[in-house]
Parts: C-alpha cells; sequence; structure tokens
C-alpha cells in the first residue's frame, strides 16, 4: 500500500527540488526527494508513495529508463507518475505519455499552483476544484 500524500520527487536539480519540497509540505504532502533514477529506485525499497513527480534529462538514469524499471515492478508498477521536464521535449512527453500510461506531465517553468491542484486531483478527485 502507498504511502497517503506521500510525493517522491525525482530531479537532478537541486533547487527544484527545494522549491517542490516547500510548497507541496506547505500544500500538505509528505515529500522524499532522489536525485536521480538510481537514488529513486534505492528510496523505493523503503518508502511507498502515492505519486513520483519525474524529471526525464538526469545523470547516472534518466527518466525514461526509472520509469521503465519502475513500471517492471509489481510492487511499484501501479504509482502513478507525473512527468515535471524543461521545454523542448513536448513531442516525446506525449508519445511518453500515450505509451507509458503517464497521469499527467509539467513544463518547466510551471505554476507551483498548478501542480498542487493535479495532485489534488489525482488523490481527491471527487472535491478538486
Amino acid at each position: 500500500m502507498h504511502d497517503a500524500k506521500t510525493v517522491l520527487i525525482v530531479d537532478d536539480e537541486p533547487y527544484v527540488r527545494f522549491v517542490l519540497r516547500v510548497a507541496l509540505e506547505k500544500g500538505g504532502f509528505a515529500v522524499e526527494e532522489a536525485q536521480d533514477g538510481l537514488e529513486a529506485l534505492s528510496k523505493l525499497k523503503s518508502v511507498s508513495p502515492a505519486v513520483i513527480l519525474l524529471d526525464i534529462m538526469m545523470p547516472k538514469m534518466d527518466g525514461y529508463a526509472f520509469h521503465q524499471k519502475l513500471k517492471e515492478d509489481p510492487q511499484t508498477a501501479d504509482i502513478p507518475v507525473v512527468i515535471i521536464t524543461g521545454k523542448g521535449q513536448m513531442k516525446e512527453l506525449w508519445d511518453l505519455r500515450q505509451d507509458l500510461k503517464i497521469v499527467a506531465y509539467l513544463e518547466k517553468p510551471f505554476p507551483v499552483a498548478m501542480l498542487i491542484g493535479k495532485l489534488k486531483e489525482l488523490f481527491e478527485p471527487e472535491t478538486a476544484t
């Protein structure tokens, strides 16, 4: 079972993780962080997030490879993923969303309020506005 309202941020940019952590915690979410796909896979051994915020372009293990590993493991396959990535990757993101069942994606920079809204829709679809 996934930890209710726990979000795992997987992004190689410390500033992005910091800003997202502050905003998410203020919004009532618990937050875990990983700087790349390898660290995220390690975290998933002890944490079961309700959703993963995933950057695509990262060192060591990028978002594509991480997502593939995530979906191959029955323990993590059903964790929803929201892609958070830089501009210029729109076509790739649409392909990724269709092929790998990404629940949402946001192109950096994005308003943090938009992310909070998407997460609330995901956690509480009947009460989200």
